[in-house]
């Protein structure tokens, strides 16, 4: 092979797949308080992360209030094909989360949400058989959203916002069939907007909805090599998305959610990669759009205490014919429980835990020849703190 098509072909591998981040997408953008209910509250009005949800729910606030916290996860990924077995890195990881409701008059309200709704690391052993194609992939893709919600009637209110993203990628593989590794590193800004809105026709009874829209981003950076160094990009989008949730609250003490998530996965057809000198390539992927449903409930014990939980179940969007390493997904499951404790008046802990398992599913075509299959679970633990001004 030329040393313009070996490059080319590095690039492909490397930058393919894991910087979207989609079977990596663990809705755990939201809050403690969110993950406990598995992020069905998108026709409440009552939380302060709806900022991020619905930030419409959240029209003719009383008061300020601020929210901080992290989700924690650990993503276990074994491989295995008779011969050959080998084990994703359990290391824990922190996707920290921040929201702001700021009223602005008796029914506008102004929100700030700080999130990364996609990427998560999968680092492989850089001995194992799959190492050329993939051992170290890190995605990053935070979302800074202000928005303003406006209410012109009680039962109606909507928003607008706008979507400031930033995204780092870093990729690794080995530099097979030459001894070393790969690496690529790169990042990009871009924007995107947001709608939501809620409607509440009956006391009990609320529907709210929230449109997110596709942002493009050109992964810019280079690529290292055996002491060489050579620029290296991508285009690649990250999926606009819809979803609607019911709350209802006829049952005292109980509120009770159900929301459908659509997600457009199918703009991922194909990858182009730019990296001179080596001529352009494209990679097909040929994603698939999904849905996820969200079932979650919360029950408050007097007005300090509150028990949260919840099933989601989520589509993978990955065909068989493309899975890889980088990302192993197929289709998942969830079940989370949480609490929510406030005291002196103002102050919120929230607290949360969640189990996912993914269906066992064999590895994609691949120049190795590798036919084994990925078998995947992943804990996560939610904490959030919150102030009401």
């Amino acid at each position: 092979m030329g040393r313009n098509k070996l490059y080319a072909a590095l690039c492909a591998a490397l930058l393919s797949g894991p910087v979207l981040g989609a079977g990596l997408q663990l809705y755990t953008e939201g809050s403690a308080e969110a993950l406990g209910q598995a992020g069905a509250i998108s026709g409440r009005d009552d939380l302060t992360s709806l900022a991020w949800y619905n930030p419409s729910a959240l029209a003719g606030a009383d008061r300020p209030a601020l929210m901080v916290g992290s989700v924690f996860a650990s993503i276990k990924t074994d491989y295995a094909d008779g011969a050959t077995d080998a084990s994703m890195s359990e290391d824990w990881r922190v996707i920290p989360h921040l929201y702001y409701v700021q009223p602005l008059t008796d029914d506008v309200t102004a929100t700030l949400s700080i999130n990364a709704p996609y990427g998560l690391i999968t680092e492989w052993s850089a001995d194992w058989a799959g190492a050329p194609l993939a051992i170290y992939s890190d995605l990053e893709a935070v979302y800074l959203t202000p928005s303003v919600a406006w209410r012109p009637i009680d039962s109606f209110a909507a928003s607008f916002g706008v979507n400031v993203v930033s995204a780092t990628a870093e990729l690794t593989r080995s530099a097979f069939p030459a001894p070393g590794e790969v690496k690529v590193k790169g990042d990009d800004m871009t924007y995107g907007y947001t709608f939501s809105a809620r409607y509440q026709p009956f006391e009990n009874w609320a529907v709210g909805g929230r449109y997110q829209s596709r942002v493009d981003l050109k992964i810019t950076g280079a690529l290292e090599t055996g002491g060489v160094r050579l620029p290296a990009s991508a285009e690649l989008d990250l999926p606009s998305s819809f979803n609607i949730g019911v709350a209802n609250t006829s049952i005292r003490n109980l509120s009770l959610g159900l929301d459908l998530v659509w997600t457009e996965w199918s703009v991922y057809d194909s990858l182009d990669i730019v990296a001179p000198p080596a001529p352009t390539t494209s990679s097909a992927k040929n994603w698939d759009d999904v849905i996820s449903v969200r079932l979650g409930g919360e029950y408050a014990l007097g007005e300090s205490w509150a028990l949260r939980a919840g099933y989601v179940w989520d589509q993978s969007p990955v065909p068989d014919a493309t899975r890889s390493p980088e990302l192993p997904g197929s289709d998942r499951q969830m079940l989370m429980f949480g609490f929510g404790w406030t005291c002196c008046g103002n102050v919120t802990l929230d607290a949360a835990y969640s189990y996912l398992w993914a269906d066992s599913t064999a590895i994609g075509a691949n120049p190795l020849g590798l036919t084994g299959e990925f078998e995947t679970t992943t804990h996560l633990v939610g904490l959030s703190i919150g102030y009401d001004f």
